[in-house]
């Protein structure tokens, strides 16, 4: 029996061999199906070793992330600077009204304006600007001694903008500046309301270089009966400011003198003071003039100038009227050493206006001012172009 469970036992034991080696068999194949998503396991892995060269990607875009926040960060101080360059010059230009002379931006027609100060000028005055009076010794005179001796007067009106401001650091005016000269043939300015005296425009639009060149110079003429003749060089005896004002019914032209800071007999002889006035009247060309103050030639006024005359034979002059030469204007003496009615606007004034007397005398003071940097006297010839070394000072004697 033993015998018999043994082979039986044995039998059994073959069995489960044959059976464990079948079971075996197919596990082999079965792992061998494993081992196949073992490789598809491996080819995600080669995949991930492929997508490994972007996987630094990110990490080189980490990198050139802080990289372009560091290069922004210059780009930022750049903007920063660039506001700050632009806001640098915000405080010089919020600075330039109070201190307008020192920038060439408000340089207007060679003198410093400023727009505060243009603001306050009476609406009544029609220009202003710098006066120079100049009278021309006879021909073959050298030293005058009175005004017998000399042969015509004329002032010569150097506008400027309303706004126009002088300091020190003005120096003297441009010579490019565009200017009037009109001729006096009574010589003498009037000095009372009973003087009327004609006057006419000898040439406009001149520079300074021009007028020194072409008229103040000296020249030379030939006679048949007296050979050479000179005639000599003009000569500046009083400059000061000016302003056109308009009253209702009237122009007047204002000054204040600056050379001399006294005026004295020669000046006094020409009918000049301290400061004074004349009432200014344009003649209308459509009228004959007097016998004795008619011109060969009449000015070229255009038709809209023409109009302003209508059928009167003298209106208040404006500063149009004598931009032509040969314009005759008529002049009232008014005031002497006061403005008289040329220093009050007539109730025209606007409230935040000053007074006409106020601007010219502002402007005087700072003339002077201008004058005193330039060396006193000298500032008449460096303004006219003259050389300064020519003359001690502007005259206020006559040679005796």
């Amino acid at each position: 029996m033993a015998t018999r469970t043994s082979s039986r036992h044995a039998a059994q034991k073959a069995k489960e061999a044959i059976t464990t080696s079948a079971e075996a068999s197919t596990r082999t194949p079965s792992g061998s199906k494993r081992k196949a998503p073992e490789k598809k396991d491996s080819e995600p892995k080669k995949e991930q070793k492929v997508d490994q060269p972007p996987e630094p990607q990110p990490e080189v875009k980490q990198k050139s992330t802080p990289a372009a926040t560091t290069d922004s960060i210059p780009d930022v101080k750049a903007k920063e600077e660039e506001k700050k360059v632009t806001f640098a010059p915000t405080p010089e230009s919020n600075h330039v009204p109070s201190d307008r002379p020192k920038s060439d931006s408000t340089v207007e027609a060679g003198v410093h304006t400023s727009q505060k100060r243009e603001d306050i000028v009476p609406s009544n005055i029609l220009e202003k600007g710098i006066i120079y009076f100049f009278y021309r010794p006879r021909v073959n005179v050298d030293e005058p001694h009175s005004v017998n001796d000399v042969a015509r007067s004329f002032f010569v009106l150097r506008p400027t903008p309303l706004g126009a401001e002088f300091d020190q650091s003005q120096g003297s005016v441009d010579k490019d500046a565009r200017c009037r000269l009109l001729m006096l043939p009574k010589k003498k300015l009037p000095t009372s309301p009973k003087e009327r005296d004609m006057g006419f425009v000898e040439k406009t639009g001149q520079t300074m270089k021009d007028l020194q060149e072409k008229f103040i110079a000296s020249s030379t003429y030939q006679t048949s009966t007296r050979g050479e003749r000179t005639i000599k060089e003009a000569r500046p005896y009083a400059e000061g400011v000016y302003a056109l004002t308009s009253t209702k019914r009237a122009t007047h032209l204002a000054y204040v003198l600056t050379i001399p800071s006294e005026p004295a007999e020669i000046q006094e002889n020409f009918g000049l003071h301290k400061r004074g006035s004349w009432i200014v009247q344009s003649k209308n060309p459509k009228f004959p003039g007097p016998a004795f103050a008619q011109l060969p030639k009449e000015p070229e006024y255009p038709p809209s100038v023409r109009e302003k005359f209508g059928d009167l034979r003298w209106v208040p002059l404006e500063p149009e009227f004598i931009e032509y030469p040969n314009a005759q204007f008529l002049m009232i003496g008014e005031a002497q050493d006061t403005l008289g009615k040329a220093a009050t606007a007539e109730g025209a004034k606007k409230a935040h206006e000053e007074e006409p007397g106020e601007e010219l005398e502002k402007l005087e003071r700072e003339n002077e001012e201008r004058v005193e940097a330039l060396q006193g006297d000298h500032a008449v010839y460096e303004d006219l172009g003259l050389h300064a070394k020519k003359y001690a000072s502007v005259p206020t004697t006559w040679n005796t």
